[in-house]
């Protein structure tokens, strides 16, 4: 009989195939364990699940499975431990061992189809575009080659997306929020089909539906009370957004050189956005809104210790651009809490601001024009249920005519 030798690296290629493989073992507490060797690391995930006949089955049967993949080098750790945090040891080590693969990690194709993109966005958006994509598909799709990206992860992946909760039970992240986070991965996925040649896996994608936030304008008397309430340092801030109804990044891109007091105007130029200055939002965006008698005092007393027309008209307490988030933590909502006001988003105060003009009565057009819309269609959309509210404007003067002219009187 010819005896064969084998090298030691012979060896180590010999033993290296009979460790790759998977087991099932019973832990003392009963509980089925799986025992999986795999390019030369051994992973262990417990099954959950005690080790009863019918549950014996079925964890051979899983291991029968995972042993044929590991086979056939196609066997992917997070497909049956989709929540373990092995998941990331075990795609490290599968990158490594093959690292000439033909398709590009996830990962690497993110970051260059980025540097490819982000020259043609406002450097705000850039920045909101990575965050999305570090924060949280990078850490779920990262290691995953871009060819093997199906559908049903992304559903997985948007399912645990829509589960994040609060601390009081509700959701962290809305639909709109949800879609938002997953455009990237979409347009990601559509270059790389077109790019690499193969089938683009997203055609029967669907995103969520997005409900529309109710908006929750204030009444006069609720203005006057938060006003009444806020740090004193806040009333001119507030009272200008009450007044105007600028969007939050228009008031903190404020600067000196945009108040005109010889004609009594406010320009709006700019957005601060995550401590950037950039364009207006759309062209109509681009406006300039009066400066009444009252708010003519609250703008002088903001601008009287500013003297470079670069200056800001608002910072936080390090001279800093303000943050929008802050504002609403750390101002808005403790505000609110103390003078028992109903909670609402820092928008409202846009909101607020158009209920109020119409209220008195001004010409849609102009409020139009003053929060910087491409026409007035939205005012109607939006605000009407609430003008009516402050006008008492509901209908009862045509009732109270008709009435008082007998028209109901019955012969």
């Amino acid at each position: 009989m010819a005896l064969v030798y084998l090298s030691p690296l012979d060896m180590g290629r010999s033993i290296q195939w009979r460790l790759d493989m998977a087991n099932i073992r019973v832990r003392p507490n009963g509980i089925i364990q799986y025992d999986i060797h795999v390019y030369g690391t051994r992973f262990r995930e417990t099954s959950g699940m005690p080790a009863t006949p019918k549950n014996l089955k079925i964890a051979k049967a899983t291991v029968k499975q995972i042993n044929a993949e590991i086979a056939l080098k196609t066997f992917q750790y997070r497909d049956y431990f989709p929540d373990s945090k092995k998941v990331e040891q075990f795609e490290r080590l599968q990158r490594d061992k093959y690292p000439d693969r033909f398709y590009p990690y996830f990962d690497d194709f993110a970051k260059k189809w980025l540097t490819q993109q982000a020259p043609k966005w406002k450097n705000s958006y850039r920045k909101t575009v990575e965050r999305n994509i570090d924060n949280y598909l990078i850490p779920y799709f990262g290691n995953t080659l871009i060819n093997e990206i199906y559908l049903s992860q992304l559903d997985q992946f948007r399912q645990q997306l829509a589960a994040r909760e609060k601390e009081d039970g509700s959701r962290t992240l809305s639909n709109a929020r949800i879609n938002n986070i997953l455009w990237p991965l979409i347009s990601i996925m559509i270059v790389a089909a077109e790019e690499l040649k193969f089938n683009y896996p997203f055609s029967r994608y669907r995103a969520l539906r997005e409900q529309k936030a109710d908006s929750s304008p204030m009444t006069l008397e609720e203005v006057k009370r938060f006003l009444d309430y806020v740090d004193p340092s806040w009333y001119d801030y507030f009272l200008l957004r009450f007044m105007t109804g600028m969007r939050s990044c228009e008031v903190h891109g404020l600067q000196l050189k945009h108040i005109d007091f010889e004609h009594r105007l406010i320009n709006i130029r700019q957005n601060m956005v995550n401590g950037d200055i950039t364009d207006v939002k759309t062209p109509k965006s681009r406006r300039d809104l009066p400066i009444n008698d009252l708010l003519l005092t609250a703008i002088k007393r903001i601008t009287a210790p500013l003297t470079d027309p670069d200056d800001f008209l608002f910072t936080d307490d390090n001279g800093s651009p303000l943050d929008t988030r802050k504002i609403g933590k750390d101002i808005w909502h403790p505000t609110l809490k103390k003078a028992n006001l109903k909670t609402r988003r820092p928008y409202e105060t846009r909101h607020t601001a158009a209920v109020l003009h119409l209220a008195a009565h001004e010409n849609p057009l102009y409020v139009s024009q003053m929060l910087g819309h491409s026409n007035t269609r939205l005012l109607f959309d939006v605000y009407a249920p609430y003008v009516f509210n402050a006008t008492r404007h509901d209908g009862s003067a045509f009732s109270d005519m008709m009435e008082s002219n007998g028209v109901f009187d019955r012969r």
